[in-house]
């Protein structure tokens, strides 16, 4: 069933997981597969969940402790992923004055301030944003809400942007078709709607606005920054676009979760 081969080819390919693949997958063949991204989501998300659940238990409830090692988790899981192409981002944007210049820097495997700047202030913020969600269990489905929508904009990144380059691994990889984007979305969001309801029950209709809208905004964001400095997506780019709508995600879901604040 190609859903099921679709969802092992992202886990290998956003993931460090044992997972293996029988023979060398063609870029075509792997971005066919970004519509089943959001399962990747899912399993980092649990995985994070998981670690935050048992660190809570291990230091005696600290909530900052246990969300430090679950976004911990989550980069060993992905290897980091996202967070390379966030960093190098910022770099080739901030760095850079010409498009050449700012694809240059963006190949560059250094970090440089402006991305190691970025790095830092993101993963303190998601640290801190998980920190805020009082519940072990709801901490955790967070984890996963939040996983789950940044894949899902992703592939909707991919889709709608060109690829800034004729050249690059983004232009050989060609882009998810419009079902495959839909396809995609329906699974995020019966992933993550699941989730928001188990966390927050009865009241889940502002969390869900929240993630919704923080999805939409961070990815929204990196994709227009994308656009008018570099031309079009490139894979950094969309490791950027993943890493601030998982951002987004998680500010939506606290500034709207009830009672916060009050």
């Amino acid at each position: 069933m190609r859903i099921i081969d679709d969802a092992r080819i992202c886990l290998i390919f956003f993931t460090r997981l044992p997972v293996t693949w029988p023979e060398d997958l063609p870029r075509e063949r792997i971005t066919r597969a970004f519509q089943a991204a959001p399962v990747a989501g899912l399993v980092t998300g649990m995985i994070g969940a998981l670690t935050y659940g048992l660190a809570m238990w291990l230091f005696n409830g600290s909530v900052h402790v246990a969300a430090t090692l679950a976004v911990a988790s989550q980069v060993v899981t992905t290897g980091a992923f996202h967070e390379d192409g966030f960093a190098d981002f910022f770099d080739g944007v901030g760095g850079g004055k010409t498009v050449t210049e700012r694809l240059a820097i963006m190949r560059d495997s250094r970090i440089g301030t402006f991305g190691g700047v970025a790095l830092l202030l993101a993963i303190i913020l998601k640290i801190f944003l998980v920190a805020e969600i009082a519940q072990p269990w709801q901490a955790g489905l967070c984890l996963i809400i939040s996983g789950t929508l940044a894949r899902t904009a992703l592939v909707h990144v991919m889709t709608l942007l060109k690829p800034a380059t004729d050249d690059g691994i983004s232009a050989s990889a060609g882009q998810p078709t419009a079902t495959e984007a839909t396809t995609a979305t329906i699974m995020g969001a019966v992933i993550s709607g699941v989730c928001v309801i188990l966390a927050f029950q009865l009241s889940f209709v502002g969390p869900s606005v929240g993630a919704v809208i923080g999805t939409v905004l961070g990815a929204g964001a990196i994709a227009l920054t994308a656009r008018k400095h570099l031309g079009g997506q490139t894979g950094d780019a969309l490791g950027a676009s993943a890493i601030a709508a998982e951002l987004g995600a998680l500010a939506g879901i606290v500034a709207l979760i009830p009672g916060f604040g009050a």
